[in-house]
């Protein structure tokens, strides 16, 4: 068996690694959580914000293929425009959930925004629910 993939029925299926290891071998649950449409610090200039939409697209676009995901990515606040079909993230999510990732997005910002996820795999969950899931992780990483 590979390291960090499961193997379904099908050996050449595979579903991404359930949760990542630390060096005493024990499971780790990890979270990404993403805030914003691009990563960084808006600096207020537009070289800045630029670029910082292309490595949230870079990043997006590297789970289809990455060897190590997170368990769970949950979108929150500005995070959670990401999902939505005008943004240039979108294409990003079908390989992200075809890889059996589980995505949350949050339903306070979903209302705020009078939007609903295309794709009925993403998990809507209140504030609540979506800090319940990061306090219970084993390591949360931000972007």
């Amino acid at each position: 068996m590979e390291m960090g993939k499961l193997f379904t029925g099908d050996t050449t299926k595979t579903v991404p690694q359930i949760a990542l290891t630390d060096k005493e071998g024990s499971p780790k649950r990890v979270v990404l959580v993403i805030e914003g449409e691009i990563v960084g610090d808006n600096k207020g200039d537009e070289i800045s914000q630029e670029h910082g939409k292309d490595l949230m697209l870079h990043s997006l676009k590297s789970l289809k293929t990455a060897k190590t995901v997170p368990d769970e990515i949950i979108l929150i606040h500005d995070g959670v425009k990401l999902i939505l079909p005008e943004n240039e993230c979108f294409p990003c999510w079908k390989d992200i959930l075809d890889r059996e990732i589980v995505v949350k997005a949050c339903n306070e910002t979903l209302f705020y925004l009078g939007k609903i996820p295309d794709d009925p795999r993403i998990i809507c969950e209140d504030m609540a629910d979506l800090l319940q899931s990061m306090l219970t992780a084993d390591r949360i990483i931000r972007l």
